[in-house]
Parts: structure tokens; C-alpha cells; sequence
């Protein structure tokens, strides 16, 4: 067990003793522990006036789309032989309703049913995600450690992946602890150095490139040259790859899930 805590600052060492076997079981446990915890701890921490903030954020930016695309299904697919008053009339109900969802939302009810909605399905949607980023890039690695001429297994790689995500962890928790002292989200990011940097403190690329996501890239690369004893260079490249990509879907993600870089 102290390999989770030594893997931090010492992934090299901690990879060259599993060079024979890799066990997936200790990292596993962490992360789901974690991914449980956390989003659970953060869903009762965050005031209303937070979750009222995130709820009129997201009806904002999903509006003007929403509404774009139900003037067109009304207009094309459902015209039929209706007149434009009677699309209008239809489209006017639509609003109604939506704001009228809108209101249910933002009421006290509304905030309280949101909260019990995240307690239980924040963790599950965080290991939902995490549990494919992890399947999906043990795949990618098995396939770039073929190219390699790698004996590695894709179970292997599993638990590669996993071992290398700890820093995770820091993340999780670093992401939580605001939440925790003060009850609101972590908007300015203290993670991400590159947002403070004046102008970029919402910039969702600065956000996502965080000092974990880092960490996780430095693990890898060094644990992967002494795991596979393949030269650190091709290791880099093999390691930025997917961390690239992770990279773009994050800055999209929060791009339309962050009110406050909206």
C-alpha cells in the first residue's frame, strides 16, 4: 500500500518493482472510494445560492440552441399543413413549459431534488467516466505498446492506467476542499497555473490543464521508461497523445458545464 503514496514521487521505482506483476486492486479501490466520496461531500456543501447559479447558467446557455432547433423540427418536420399562427401558438406553449420547468428548478423544492440527484448520481456518472477513460486508454496503450514490441497485456495496462491516475486523487480532493470551507464551486481554479494568469482565470483551456493532469503525465512517462524500458522520448510521445485529447474534451466539457466561463 505505501507504493500509493510513493508512486507520487517516485514513479519510476514504483513501476520497475511491478515490472513482473502489476496489481489493479489497491489503485481501483482508491479511486472508487474516492470518486464516491467526494462528489457525494461536494452535492450536500454547496449552497443554494450555487446550485441556483448552475441551474439559470445552464437554462442560459441551452436556450437560445433549444429554441433554435424547435423553430426548425416546428417549421419542417412537424408543419404538416398548419399555418404559421398555429407554429407560433405551438412554439409559445413550448416556451411556457420551459419556463415553468425553469421555475420548478430554481424553487426550494427544486434545489433540494437537484441535491439528492447529485448525491447519488454524481459518483455514479464520475465512475461511469472514469471507469471508460481508463478501459479506453489501457486499449490505446496496449496498442501502442505492440508497436513497441511490448509483452505487456491489456490487464497490464489496466492497472499501468490506473496506477498512474492517483494523482487523481489530489484532484478530487483539491476540487472539494472550496466547496467544503465556503460552499461554492472552485471557479478560478487553483490547480490550473495557467489561469492565473490575469485574463485567462475562465478560460477553459487554462482550466483543464491542471498541476494534477501534469503529474499524471510526468507518472506515466517515467513509470512507462522504467516499466517497458523503452527510451523516455517515444514514452513522451505515447504519454501526450491521449493526454491531448482528454485535454480538448475537458475544455469542452466545461465550456458548457461551468457557469462561470460562460
Amino acid at each position: 500500500m505505501i507504493n500509493l503514496l510513493k508512486v507520487f514521487v517516485s514513479p519510476g521505482e514504483v513501476f520497475e518493482s511491478m515490472r513482473e506483476y502489476i496489481p489493479s486492486i489497491p489503485p481501483l479501490v482508491t479511486l472508487l472510494l474516492c470518486l464516491c466520496i467526494f462528489p457525494a461531500l461536494a452535492a450536500w456543501y454547496l449552497s443554494d445560492e450555487e446550485y441556483l447559479r448552475t441551474i439559470e447558467a445552464s437554462f442560459d446557455s441551452s436556450s437560445e440552441i433549444s429554441n433554435q432547433f424547435a423553430v426548425s423540427f416546428e417549421r419542417t418536420l412537424l408543419r404538416g399543413d398548419r399555418s404559421d399562427e398555429e407554429i407560433e401558438a405551438s412554439l409559445e406553449r413550448l416556451r411556457e413549459m420551459n419556463a415553468e420547468q425553469r421555475k420548478s428548478l430554481t424553487s426550494e423544492d427544486g434545489i433540494q431534488s437537484a441535491r439528492r440527484f447529485q448525491t447519488v448520481f454524481g459518483p455514479l456518472l464520475a465512475i461511469f467516466v472514469y471507469g471508460l477513460v481508463v478501459l479506453l486508454e489501457a486499449t490505446y496503450f496496449l496498442i501502442a505498446g505492440n508497436m513497441m514490441q511490448s509483452s505487456k497485456q491489456w490487464s497490464d495496462w489496466i492497472g499501468f492506467t490506473l496506477w498512474s491516475m492517483m494523482p487523481v486523487v489530489l484532484y478530487l480532493l483539491l476540487s472539494t476542499l472550496p466547496t467544503l470551507w465556503s460552499g461554492a464551486l472552485d471557479p478560478y481554479s487553483w490547480q490550473a497555473p495557467i489561469s492565473w494568469i490575469p485574463g485567462l482565470e475562465t478560460n477553459v483551456f487554462a482550466l483543464t490543464l491542471t498541476i494534477p493532469t501534469l503529474w499524471v503525465v510526468w507518472i506515466r512517462v517515467v513509470g512507462m521508461h522504467r516499466w517497458i524500458e523503452k527510451p523516455i522520448p517515444i514514452c513522451f510521445v505515447v504519454v501526450l497523445i491521449p493526454t491531448f485529447i482528454a485535454w480538448l474534451i475537458s475544455a469542452g466539457s466545461l465550456q458548457l458545464a461551468n457557469p462561470y466561463t460562460m
